[in-house]
């Protein structure tokens, strides 16, 4: 294909998948608070939130290692490490704090190579990587610790619920409810300043 997506080893996974669940299922997403909907113009595009990027990037580092396990075991070559070369910058700190986890010096010529072809702030990121390794000193798990709990956290969500907005006009509050909040995200709209009453109360001034 043209942009390449069917050499991604996810490609045609959800092929079986009916349309109205596909959307059930970030309209949920959207609703606890793992993707958002923003707006680049009129085109409306789904994003991660930072709850949501929080686990996107979890997950994503857990398959980079992964790939890295499977090609040591099969004896294959280093590859061009300049495929992580523009990636997500927390992401890639992530997968070295990772690496460091492992305690396993494996990855050493894995990372030498990279470490010849990123940039300079990562580049630094990877010798430290690398010193761990050759310091043979213990491994303090209190950060792969707390990150475990924070992932455990955010897979919870943020479940929906009405809550209230003090009138811009009036000063009442008024209850802005869950099913509102859903038509405001997906139209683009920020949360109302005015009540039900000021609202129309302002646009029968502005008509007149």
């Amino acid at each position: 294909m043209a942009l390449g997506v069917d050499k991604c080893n996810v490609y045609g996974v959800f092929k079986s998948a009916k349309m109205e669940n596909v959307v059930a299922k970030i309209d949920w997403m959207v609703a606890y608070d793992f993707l958002d909907i923003s707006y680049n113009g009129k085109l409306p595009m789904i994003v991660f939130t930072d709850r949501g990027w929080e686990i996107e990037a979890n997950q994503r580092t857990e398959e980079f290692l992964r790939e890295w396990d499977q090609w040591i075991n099969e004896g294959r070559p280093i590859p061009d490490m300049t495929y992580l070369e523009d990636r997500n910058r927390h992401m890639i700190l992530l997968l070295l704090e990772k690496v460091k986890e492992t305690g396993d010096n494996k990855y050493i010529p894995y990372l030498e190579a990279w470490y010849k072809v990123d940039y300079k702030k990562v580049r630094a990121a990877i010798h430290e990587t690398i010193k761990v390794f050759q310091s043979e000193e213990p491994f303090d798990p209190t950060s792969a610790i707390k990150r475990e709990n924070t992932m455990k956290e955010a897979l919870k969500g943020f479940a929906p619920f009405d809550f209230r907005i003090k009138c811009w006009e009036c000063g009442k509050r008024f209850i802005f409810t869950v099913g509102e909040q859903k038509f405001y995200k997906q139209k683009g709209f920020s949360e109302p300043k005015r009540c039900k009453p000021c609202r129309e109360k302002r646009k029968l001034e502005l008509y007149f």
